[in-house]
């Protein structure tokens, strides 16, 4: 557990661990510079706790990524699950994840959902993220740039050494430095495959105004469209540049890794390469002019795998949509529609 001024709504989560029907083989807790008394209630915890409970406190402020890895790297287990310090687990979370090792000790990330909640913890009926359908995902079958919350994850430990072994990669998501936790165990899982998506809701997930990752307040479809269709050529170029960032990092990573390991890692790598051009090829298209040049840089891409093809590099019929209806000059007509 990451903690910063989380006095609000921790005893909640604290109890909900004590809680478990399969309970954890401690907690590790690093507070990040908290002035609430947060670190105080986390004393107050591991007094009574059914398990140990190991308190660090950070001598600067890390930010939410660097420091859930670092509490990551403290941990003496096998798995490691992050836990926000806001929400509250379902008694079933540790022991679904643990069942599905057990079945398949090879497992390298487990994937479980929770139930979308406001500040009083009263559902409002919405499962998240609810991406992929259950079952078990192979090496490089889930799109480079893709992410499942952190707190839902349980990863496997013989990894984290590698979080420290060089600098992250740049974050895909514009305004944050590097790559954050849960999306550097999901390229890594991703590249070595052993992916296990439990559907079963195991938290509440708790959105208030002060969340650091929002409220995630409804989206109409139309606002969906919206923002879509606002991203154009500088982003496809950021997009571009972190993908040859990312081939890079695991290349390097390739060179510190096991054997098997390193094969994996050069052949994710090698999936960064395309999704680089990928992109490269989205970015000239949202900037040419002509229609034969925009209909020519939608077959390469296609040709590519950019649209259908192997997972790592497909952007899936949405974006294949979105980039003919460019090339063809219907962006205007859509937004009228959206409006």
């Amino acid at each position: 557990m990451a903690t910063y001024d989380g006095a609000r709504f921790l005893a909640e989560q604290l109890e909900s661990l004590a809680d478990q029907e399969v309970l954890p083989c401690e907690l590790v807790v690093c507070d990040d510079g908290s002035t609430d008394g947060t670190p105080e209630m986390v004393e107050r915890f591991a007094a009574t706790a059914p398990f140990p409970v190991r308190l660090y406190r950070n001598e600067r402020n890390l930010g939410f990524a660097e420091n859930f890895l670092k509490t990551a790297r403290l941990c003496d287990g096998d798995w490691v699950a992050f836990c926000d310090q806001d929400d509250v687990w379902l008694p079933n979370k540790i022991g679904r994840a643990a069942e599905a090792i057990r079945r398949d000790p090879a497992l390298c990330l487990i994937l479980q959902n929770a139930l979308i909640c406001d500040a009083a913890l009263t559902p409002d009926g919405r499962i998240f993220p609810d991406l992929f359908r259950e079952g078990t995902y192979g090496a490089g079958s889930r799109y480079g740039f893709w992410v499942w919350p952190g707190f839902l994850q349980t990863f496997s430990a013989k990894y984290l050494d590698l979080s420290s072994a060089l600098p992250l990669p740049a974050n895909y998501f514009p305004g944050h430095k590097m790559l954050s936790h849960d999306k550097w165990t999901c390229l890594l899982a991703n590249a070595t495959g052993g992916i296990r998506v439990l559907s079963e809701p195991v938290a509440f997930y708790r959105r208030h105004g002060a969340a650091l990752t929002g409220d995630y307040g409804h989206q109409t479809t139309t606002d969906r469209v919206s923002k879509s269709l606002a991203v154009g050529s500088d982003h496809y170029d950021f997009l571009a540049a972190i993908a040859q960032e990312t081939a890079a990092y695991l290349r390097a990573l390739a060179k510190i890794a096991d054997a098997a390991t390193a094969g994996a890692f050069r052949h994710a790598a090698r999936g960064f390469d395309a999704i680089s051009a990928i992109q490269t090829h989205r970015s000239a298209l949202y900037s040419a002019t002509s229609l034969p040049a925009r209909l020519s840089l939608v077959l390469r891409i296609a040709a590519r795998g950019g649209y259908v093809g192997p997972g790592i590099v497909a952007l899936g019929w949405k974006s294949g949509a979105k980039d003919l209806a460019h090339a063809l000059g219907l962006f205007g007509l859509l937004r009228k529609v959206v409006r």
